[in-house]
């Protein structure tokens, strides 16, 4: 008798076949990869088969095949699998664009004038020649160096021009996409309009995962279109049976077939509708009270860590959605009751600074790794050639150590005020500090940027931590993408984006078109939880579970499954599970 490995592996091996022959007719497809399916390594066989098998046509034709990736670290570990002197190319939307948008420097210096992306009162006279960086619009030497994202706007623009649409088409007659569902929905529609629904230039191949786009409302998600084939990935070689059974009831649309033998894996959904003391109300009514929260959460972490191994086995994570729990416990509440949902949706463009730039580069300071520092920095340019550089370089690590122990305003002078650095600093910040220098007098009013700058850095330090994929707690922001042998999943108030007990359950069919994408993000964020254990899923839901959601959790997990906190705690069936 075959294992489950060897029949889950066989039907990949099927899939991958059917993605080559799709690849050879030259149609459009997409591939949808679920969790744990292995879609990178699909994304590897479709390179590998194009590299031994396009190498001499399109070498001699002097063509390319772009895979565009999400990241610049997916960008490293595809090139890395890459052969030496390769016409296959894996990019960035960013730096796919810039390629393409650099051969129309005629157009581009009156287009970047009609879409006003230059720096306040800059005039065509004022630059010869434009260049992209990671930092603000500004212009030297005659050079417009033009922000990150005008990149994205201009080639949307440029899209719509034949010229530009036949200049990529004969440069790329191939591009690959991985994890499609994350790119950008500007460019997405684009390519669909232009090239997919045409059934013209280039061939398009899209690896990933719908139901996992849980990320920014400016991401496309599921790619729609009658021309272009999708293709299923039916095994998962990540979970236990246990787990892919639950996966399958939450989508029955991508059915899955486990690839392990192990099946010592359990699930289990405990319920607080034993509480019978009063919840809060506002913003977070239904909720329990912040001292009962955290003591049940610490207990249920307790059992599971002490009675059911999981201290011992390092691959396991608390997901939460309930930041006010997280922010008290890691000591960053000034900073959440600031920032709200700017910090919950993870685009507070401060925190997003300190984190990819700041706070990588004092590190790269500190160990005094060149390397690092280009990364932090964004650049490709020697940021230190000579010792008055370095020097220059040590004193700014030295002031920024000391303003770290002080305010987020005081790290933020330290920035401004060192001569001979030139950090990229976003338009955005740079455009409130300008407007808190002009308004010093308000600068701890409620609300303002002045009370940010007066909230202590160690605050920011605190949920820079959190915000870490190593951490041991994680929202959705942090646990797309990653497994973990087990996973506490925390269901509770706290969040506007996700109600779990409003949505799951609910007929789609008959939502609002408004109702309707909130019941998406629900439901893609339920399921990518779900889907990261390998062998035990536990499930600690902190509002009444009750009606349709009792329901759902009931035909999803189990009626067997399903507890209330004291029997938890009490029940030496749970206990020994």
């Amino acid at each position: 008798m075959s294992s489950k490995y060897e029949i889950a592996k066989k039907r990949a091996d099927e899939i991958d076949a059917e993605i080559i022959e799709t690849l050879k007719t030259g149609k459009n497809f997409r591939v949808e990869a679920g969790a744990g399916s292995g879609k990178t390594y699909s994304l590897n066989k479709v390179i590998e088969w194009v590299e031994d098998n396009y190498w001499e046509n399109l070498k001699m034709k002097k063509q390319s095949v772009a895979c565009i990736t999400y990241t610049n670290a997916g960008v490293n570990v595809i090139a890395s699998r890459l052969r030496t002197d390769n016409f296959i190319k894996p990019m960035t939307i960013h730096s796919f664009a810039w390629e393409l948008i650099g051969q129309f420097a005629q157009d581009l210096k009156q287009l970047v004038i009609e879409l006003g992306l230059v720096p306040e009162g800059v005039t065509e006279k004022d630059f010869d020649k434009i260049q992209y960086t990671v930092g603000a619009r500004y212009v030297e030497n005659k050079i417009l160096y033009l922000f990150h994202n005008d990149v994205i706007v201009l080639f949307g623009q440029l899209l719509e021009k034949e010229k530009f649409r036949k200049l990529l088409t004969l440069q790329y007659p191939i591009i690959f996409i991985d994890e499609y569902q994350d790119s950008l929905k500007v460019i997405m529609n684009q390519f669909v309009k232009w090239f997919i629904d045409k059934k013209t230039g280039p061939q398009f191949g899209f690896f990933g995962d719908a139901w996992q786009t849980i990320y920014d409302k400016s991401s496309c998600g599921e790619i729609d279109s009658s021309e272009l084939k999708t293709i299923r990935k039916e095994s998962n070689f990540r979970s236990q049976q246990v787990i892919v059974e639950i996966l399958n009831r939450i989508r029955p649309q991508l059915p899955q077939i486990p690839a392990t033998d192990k099946s010592d894996g359990f699930i289990q959904i405990i319920t607080c509708n034993d509480f019978r003391g009063k919840r809060q109300n506002g913003y977070y009514k239904g909720e329990l009270p912040n001292e009962v929260l955290m003591e049940r959460i610490d207990k249920v972490q307790e059992i599971l860590e002490h009675r059911h191994g999981w201290k011992d086995n390092n691959s396991y994570i608390t997901l939460m959605i309930t930041h006010k729990m997280l922010a008290k416990q890691q000591s960053y509440v000034n900073l959440l009751e600031l920032l709200d949902d700017s910090f919950k949706d993870g685009e507070d463009p401060y925190l997003k600074f300190f984190f990819y730039t700041i706070e990588p580069l004092y590190l790269a300071l500190e160990s005094k790794r060149l390397t690092s520092l280009y990364d932090a920095l964004g650049s490709t340019n020697y940021p230190i050639v000579c010792k008055k550089q370095k020097r220059v370089w040590i004193d700014f690590w030295k002031e920024l150590q000391k303003a770290r122990g002080k305010t987020v305003g005081e790290v933020m002078d330290v920035i401004y005020s060192q001569p001979g650095i030139n950090i990229p600093i976003p338009p955005k910040i740079q455009e409130s500090h300008q407007k808190f220098l002009e308004n010093p007098g308000n600068k701890y009013e409620q609300g303002t940027i002045g009370q940010y700058y007066g909230i202590s850095y160690s605050e920011v330090l605190s949920a820079l931590e959190f915000l870490k994929p190593e951490a041991k707690y994680s929202t959705d922001h942090g646990v797309k993408g990653e497994e973990y042998e087990n996973v506490l999943f925390i269901i509770g108030r706290g969040w506007n984006n996700y109600q779990f007990d409003k949505y799951m359950g609910c007929d789609p069919d008959t939502l609002s078109s408004k109702e309707f994408e909130a019941f998406v993000r629900n439901r893609n964020l339920f399921y990518v939880c779900c889907s990261r254990p390998k062998s035990r899923l536990v499930l600690l839901i902190t509002v009444k579970v009750e009606g349709l959601f009792l329901e759902y959790l009931q035909n999803i997990f189990g009626a067997d499954n399903i507890c209330t906190y004291n029997e938890f705690i009490d029940d030496e069936m749970y206990c020994n599970k």
